[in-house]
């Protein structure tokens, strides 16, 4: 199977439309949206591709500026999902249990700091070696993350290696474990084009997307 995974779409209905556009192409058969989608136009592409997604900074801060029926379909998403064989979240896995939603989120933010709920993997590395030691502790190979706007992947070897990884594809070898930032799609930081990522769980690839034609 071949799962679409994109984040930080921050309002590009043009280039959300170019992602979808381009997976469908490619054969996706399931879609998955790490967060920050931002505008009503967005959402409404985004439930349409019927993504299951996660809730971002920007769905933290910025809930109230969507319609009514939008708000409550903002206020039910997780902060993670987790599979088998891999996990979904906007930046890392650092998620209380309490927190099942973005409504128990808003209902204990005296709690919780945001920085340390949404940190940059890419430049934190403390973070990024806490989120290896969670996927290895439970057996989990794989997590895809949004938030640094950027592409890039860390492997994790089985001789204690932690590896950056910056190309157009990656194999999952067993053993090892991979955190993959899949881009963005309205505002990467890394390079012209929308961004996103496909995985192919029979092949164990992960495809580093680049969309030339989306509008941003």
């Amino acid at each position: 199977m071949k799962y679409a995974i994109f984040s930080d779409i921050h309002n590009h209905t043009a280039a959300l439309e170019a992602v979808l556009d381009n997976a469908q192409m490619r054969g996706v058969d399931t879609y998955f949206c790490l967060g920050d989608v931002g505008i009503d136009a967005c959402v409404e592409l985004v439930k349409v591709a019927g993504a299951a997604t996660v809730f971002g900074n920007w769905e933290a801060s910025n809930w109230r500026a969507l319609t009514e029926q939008n708000q409550k379909w903002a206020l039910s998403l997780p902060p993670m999902l987790r599979r088998d064989d891999f996990w979904l979240t906007h930046a890392a896995p650092f998620w209380p249990p309490k927190i099942k939603s973005l409504a128990d989120l808003n209902a204990n933010r005296h709690l919780h700091a945001s920085h340390k709920l949404f940190p940059y993997l890419h430049y934190d590395e403390a973070s990024l070696w806490k989120t290896v030691a969670m996927l290895t502790e439970v057996g989990v190979p794989l997590m895809f993350h949004g938030h640094t706007h950027r592409q890039i992947a860390w492997c994790f070897t089985g001789n204690n290696h932690l590896q950056r990884i910056v190309k157009e594809s990656v194999t999952l070898r067993p053993g090892n474990t991979l955190v993959v930032g899949v881009g963005s799609v309205g505002r990467p930081l890394d390079g012209p084009g929308a961004s996103y990522v496909i995985f192919d769980n029979e092949a164990q690839t992960v495809e580093m997307v680049r969309v030339s034609n989306g509008k941003l």
